[in-house]
């Protein structure tokens, strides 16, 4: 046997080694971005939150949830009666973002659609409590307590509610009518 052969299966096997080592590594670097904390898990238990930056997680043993911290509005629409029974269509925006990245990331459902559904039911209250001629006054002086109400609502999936204002109502002219908005400046003279 020649000395070659002999050295031949111990290199092969050190470079294998070394390209599945070099593979391990590169698997396990995460990018995490300016806006975003990463909450890792080992064996499905929270180890801990990474900031943003180049992170490494061991391979085939940590995972990584991305939690996004910015704020985001959401444009929410829908219908409601009011307290002196009118039906209106309200567009209203919210203002949410994730507060606790640990529990963002352990809820089982979307926590943003979650909050986003809270959100309406809590704006649908709001506009249930007014009559129509209230609505106008809603919308340009919002409701402190509509946004802690809608803040207490949403802190079960780690999110946190920075503004929540009613921004449009429209109203039928006729309940077998789609919705309009009446705007007397657009409308012809004649």
């Amino acid at each position: 046997m020649e000395r070659t052969e002999i050295l031949a299966a111990p290199a092969a096997f050190l470079i294998v080694l070394g390209l599945l080592m070099a593979v391990g590594v590169a698997y396990g670097l995460r990018r995490v971005g300016a806006s975003e904390r990463l909450v890792v898990r080992r064996f499905g238990r929270t180890v801990g939150v990474r900031q943003p930056g180049l992170r490494f997680l061991v391979p085939f043993v940590d995972t990584g949830v991305r939690v996004p911290m910015g704020a985001q509005p959401y444009d929410i629409w829908f219908r409601a009666t009011t307290r002196d029974g009118v039906h209106v269509r309200v567009k209203a925006t919210a203002v949410m973002g994730a507060d606790d990245p640990v529990t963002y990331a352990a809820a089982a459902d979307a926590p943003s659609s979650a909050a986003q559904t809270v959100t309406e039911v809590a704006l649908r209250d709001a506009v249930a409590d007014r009559d129509l001629a209230d609505l106008p006054s809603l919308m340009a002086t919002g409701d402190d307590e509509l946004v802690r109400r809608v803040d207490e609502a949403v802190r079960p999936w780690g999110v946190a509610a920075s503004l929540v204002s009613i921004t449009d109502a429209m109203v039928p002219v006729r309940p077998e009518l789609p919705l309009c908005r009446c705007d007397t400046a657009a409308a012809p003279s004649g």
